[in-house]
Parts: C-alpha cells; structure tokens; sequence
C-alpha cells in the first residue's frame, strides 16, 4: 500500500513536470514565432532619388541641388563680367597711354621714369645702358633661348598683360611694366643695372 502511494505521487509530480515543461516550450515557441513574423527594420543602402524628401523637414533634394547650380552660375557670370570690365580698362589705359606718350621708345621711357618715379638723368643713363644691353630697345625683340620678350625683356612676356592687352606691340605698356618691375625689385634703375652687370641678368 504504502509503495502504491509512492508510486502514485512520483507519477503525479512527474505530471506535474512534464505539463509545465509543456507549457514552458509552447510560451517559448509562440515568442519565437513572434520574433519571426515581426517586420524587420527597413535600411537605405543606396541614394535617395531626385525630389524626394529630407528627413530634417528642409528642402527636398532636388531643389537644393538646382539651389546650387543657380549659385554657380551667378558666380560664373559675375566672374565673366568682372574680366570683361577689367580688358575694356586695360584697353582704355593703353589708348589714354598711346595719346599721352610719342616719340621713340628711349623719350618714352625718359619722360615715364622722370614723371612716375622720379627718376632724372643719371638713373636714365643707368636704364639705357640696361636696356640697350637686353633688347636694343626693340618692342618685338625675343629671346630664343629663354622666351623672355619686349624692351625690358619680361619673362615670361605675358606678365605685361597687367599693363595692356596691346603688351606684344605697344611700346608704352612694355616701359611702363618694365619701370614698375625695376622699382619694385630693385629700386632703381641703377641698381638694376648693377645687378646686370654682376651677374648677367636682372
């Protein structure tokens, strides 16, 4: 008797058991069917497309890129404009230029050096000897070896642009960049020649 009771109760207990193991793996059956029927997290791997909208409630791509390409242009056309009032100048500074210089290219230079600098005759015997040496006072002289151009022997030529659009021609405009230079690097033209002396270039 006292075995049939064991026997009964381990049975009970294992009944027990086994339905709450039961109910255990069908709870965690139904997350796990859960988790899976869940919908999964949406990701953008690739560009948004033109138009559409930013998520920071700013304007929508597409209008931020006309934005920019509209800036672009203004300054592309600002720029345009701004070169071409710059060459009508440099064309109105070399014709004023042309009227108010004549003679040959050594009075020119005489009566641009005395009247801008300053500087009288002795720095002129100086500028004379300089250029006489570099280019013989010739307006198209060339040199073929260093590409250096005009009376005052600019290298390259086209720094003289900053004087004229006319640089390759006009006499003028080639003294008048050639002073600016020998003031500013050197002071004078004597120094200049000096340096020329010295070491064969300036």
């Amino acid at each position: 008797m006292k075995d049939r009771i064991t026997v009964r109760g381990i049975a009970a207990a294992t009944g027990v058991v086994v339905a709450s193991t039961g109910l255990t793996v069908g709870m965690n059956a139904w997350a796990s069917d859960a988790e899976t029927t869940a919908k999964p997290a949406v990701t953008r791997i690739g560009p948004m497309p033109e138009g559409a909208g930013v998520a920071r409630g700013g304007k929508p791509a597409g209008e931020l890129l006309q934005d920019i390409k509209k800036k672009q242009r203004r300054i592309a056309a600002a720029k345009a404009a701004r070169e071409a009032r710059e060459r009508r100048e440099r064309a109105a500074r070399s014709a004023s230029r042309a009227v108010s210089y004549s003679g040959d290219a050594r009075g020119i230079a005489a009566e641009m050096a005395a009247e801008r600098y300053g500087w009288g005759t002795g720095e002129f015997s100086c500028l004379n000897a300089l250029w006489t040496r570099e280019s013989g006072w010739d307006t198209n002289a060339s040199n073929p070896s260093s590409g250096a151009y005009g009376i005052p022997q600019a290298l390259p030529g086209s720094k003289m642009a900053a004087f004229g659009s006319d640089w390759q021609t006009n006499p003028v405009t080639q003294i008048e960049w050639g002073l600016d230079y020998i003031g500013g690097r050197y002071g004078t033209p004597c120094g200049a020649w000096s340096t020329f002396q010295s070491q064969g270039w300036y």
